[in-house]
């Protein structure tokens, strides 16, 4: 098994058509490769964690950075790991109005500090979500795509 997470920033144009698009191949893509995992799309930023074989998780990745809706593409970690930690989540999409916005990003803040830490990659997918949340940059990054 194996994990990588990245991070990389939303064109400026894209439209909530874009997130739909994008949330429809992951799944496709996703189930057809046998990954799982998890995306985050907050404040312009994507943060997502893949895991699966290896083979499978990079070459889903290798798409992911040919994909033109985004940029800066930074893996912030990638290992083997001894076993899946998103197994039972599914693809979502939620889009807060106005009104739920702060209930939406208390709790995925609350999820960000109840979540399983135990392997570089997780500690580094949640720690990357929390400082997009916040509105804060990320500065340390393995590769640069």
């Amino acid at each position: 098994m194996y994990q990588l997470n990245y991070h990389s920033i939303g064109n400026s144009d894209l439209e909530l058509d874009d997130l739909d698009n994008i949330l429809e191949t992951a799944i496709a893509t996703n189930t057809a490769n046998n990954i799982s995992g998890c995306l985050i799309y907050h404040n312009g930023s994507f943060v997502q964690i893949l895991e699966g074989l290896e083979k499978d998780v990079l070459n889903v990745f290798e798409n992911i950075m040919a994909d033109k809706r985004h940029h800066s593409i930074k893996v912030l970690w990638e290992a083997p790991v001894k076993q899946r930690y998103f197994s039972e989540w599914s693809m979502a999409f939620y889009r807060p109005i106005d009104k739920d916005l702060q209930h939406y990003v208390n709790n995925l803040l609350i999820l960000t500090d109840l979540s399983n830490r135990s392997t570089g990659s997780l500690l580094s997918f949640w720690s990357s979500v929390r400082k997009i949340i916040r509105g804060g940059t990320l500065n340390q990054y393995e590769k640069v795509y």
